[in-house]
């Protein structure tokens, strides 16, 4: 008797045992999957911190641009002004060209000459370009406005640039 209580005892507790181990897993793969919606959710926000350890972040402006001098230039019928700017890579690749539009600046951050601009040589990785535009007199209020600035400062802003990664 005594076995045969044993017996209806051991059947009414073996579909307990794998409840139990199929609770585990359950809650095993619960957290497994909790973990991956948050690294897709940290993805998709475009979160630079869950990126690949291999890749890098571009920066938003992979062109910088220096101002290096002015100088008044005289012709036989015209006077302008040469202006001196460098253009700098920024990023660890080589471009192979690169636009935007270049904003010239007076020292109270008024408002000069703003020009359109495109370089299309290529420019390697932390490379420098020097780059020269003139302004004629027949833009005579540009012109003078140059002439006055006694500090002049120079962005390229709308950069789009093309190069190899």
């Amino acid at each position: 008797m005594r076995f045969l209580f044993f017996l209806v005892l051991l059947t009414a507790a073996a579909p307990a045992f794998p409840q139990v181990q199929t609770e585990k897993r359950l809650n095993g793969l619960d957290k497994r999957v909790t973990k991956v919606e948050k690294r897709v959710t940290k993805l998709e926000s475009g979160d630079g911190a869950a990126a690949a350890p291999g890749a890098e972040k571009r920066p938003a402006n992979p062109v910088a641009v220096y101002f290096l001098s002015k100088k008044q230039i005289v012709g036989q019928d015209k006077i302008g002004i040469r202006l001196y700017v460098e253009f700098e890579n920024l990023t660890n690749h080589r471009l192979e060209a690169f636009n935007g539009t270049l904003v010239f600046r007076d020292e109270k951050g008024a408002l000069i000459w703003s020009k359109a601009y495109a370089h299309s040589e290529q420019l390697g990785a932390g490379e420098k370009v020097e780059v020269s535009l003139g302004v004629l007199s027949d833009k005579a209020k540009i012109y003078l406005h140059f002439v006055k600035a006694a500090k002049i400062m120079v962005t390229l802003e709308k950069q789009e640039a093309y190069g190899t990664e």
